[in-house]
């Protein structure tokens, strides 16, 4: 069971899908889809699947609508990470501009639902406001805004060594304070960096409660 559901997933990733008035399609297509939805008209979902199975495995390209079949066939058999994967496919080739779109969101809420008993949904993040970027605590000084000065390693001297002996003078750099402006932020204590609520993706995911 667990290496069709893998052959299944594969399957429908690596399909060439095509939008229906774009592409003639060839008359395995035709005969593999009309009789794959006609066994969901008769609510023989497993047939169905027997029928998208040879239809996924055709060098051919199919209608895009195949996944979105494919994706309420396997809702149906209570394969609901299957029926995700269908909808998502189907959302990824056509968009919100697809016939589909919204009854692909609703089924991928139900499968949710049932498979987890909640509902992932995006969410602008509230810190960065989707945009993905934050300023963020200098990593380097960790928002000191100073660092130990790289010439003379923070003592604020520098040594010159000698047959006749040791020199001592103020570092030229840091002026004696073995210390300097931080080389990341500038003494801001700041740094532009990814947002730290969202991971720099503009939004978050979160889990709402069944209806």
């Amino acid at each position: 069971m667990k290496q069709l559901i893998l052959f299944l997933l594969f399957s429908i990733s690596c399909t060439a899908f095509a939008y229906n008035d774009q592409v003639e399609y060839d008359s395995l297509v035709e005969k593999y889809f009309s009789s794959a939805k006609k066994y969901m008209n008769q609510k023989k979902y497993d047939s169905a699947l027997v029928q998208f199975k040879a239809l996924f495995k055709l060098k051919s390209t199919i209608p895009d609508d195949a996944a979105y079949y494919y994706g309420v066939n396997q809702f149906y058999r209570r394969s609901y990470k299957q029926a995700q994967q269908g909808f998502e496919k189907y959302i990824k080739l056509r968009g919100e501009k697809g016939s589909y779109f919204d009854s692909s969101v609703f089924y991928i809420a139900k499968a949710q639902c049932l498979e987890k008993g909640y509902v992932e949904a995006k969410e602008e993040c509230t810190q960065c406001h989707g945009s993905g970027h934050s300023k963020i605590k200098c990593l380097k000084c960790k928002g000191v805004g100073k660092e130990y000065c790289s010439i003379c390693s923070g003592s604020g001297v520098i040594i010159s060594r000698s047959n006749m002996g040791d020199s001592y003078q103020k570092c030229y750099k840091c002026e004696g304070t073995g210390v300097t402006l931080c080389s990341v932020c500038h003494g801001t204590t700041f740094q532009e960096g990814d947002c730290p609520q969202c991971k720099g993706n503009g939004f978050i995911i979160i889990r709402k409660e069944c209806k």
